[in-house]
């Protein structure tokens, strides 16, 4: 259930559980619920009890039904369509010749040399080689500034996405042409 449910809203299995946990705790303190013995006997059961339990229990679902209401109707208005997360998949937020390329470059890498490897597994490898390179590059400039000590103490700047996507893929093409290999140009 919770990954048909992660999959409506673009979030992992593991993230859907927690917020269901969360939810669930946060039940346990509002008011009506706090002083029914059956809903507090409900949801001290584990989630996956809860699931079986309740499509058919009439009781708990009668004095659920009202708690659980005006919850839902603001549920219901939330646009999770827009939204971009962590949890979201690569596909979901580049476009979709560059997941293709992508996947791609990992078949052939995972056909070649690399057998087994993964798109997940290639993006953080990518994600370690680039924050290795940054490290480098602020440990490089940082000898060669002597600022360097009052820059450390000011906040770091805002990431600009689009420009770390680009320096992703060209670690990319880098690693592709590391291991002998030629990016394949889009159109």
């Amino acid at each position: 259930m919770s990954r048909e449910i992660g999959r409506s809203y673009v979030l992992s299995q593991p993230t859907v559980l927690k917020y269901a946990n969360d939810a669930v705790d946060e039940l346990r303190r509002v008011g009506d619920v706090e002083a029914s013995p059956v809903l507090l006997g409900f949801l001290s059961r584990k989630l996956k009890m809860q699931c079986f339990q309740y499509p058919g229990d009439d009781e708990v679902r009668a004095l659920m039904g009202p708690i659980l209401q005006p919850y839902l109707v603001r549920a219901e208005s939330i646009n999770f369509a827009g939204r971009e997360s962590a949890d979201q998949p690569l596909s979901t937020r580049v476009s979709r010749s560059t997941e293709e390329e992508f996947l791609q470059i990992v078949s052939s890498l995972a056909e070649g040399h690399r057998p087994g490897l993964t798109s997940s597994a290639l993006l953080r490898e990518l994600v370690e080689d680039y924050v290795a390179q940054q490290r480098t590059n602020r440990s490089t400039s940082a000898v060669a500034s002597p600022q360097a000590t009052q820059e450390a103490s000011t906040p770091l700047p805002r990431i600009d996405t689009e420009a770390l996507l680009a320096d992703v893929l060209d670690a990319v093409r880098l690693q592709l042409e590391h291991h002998g290999l030629k990016p394949i140009k889009s159109n």
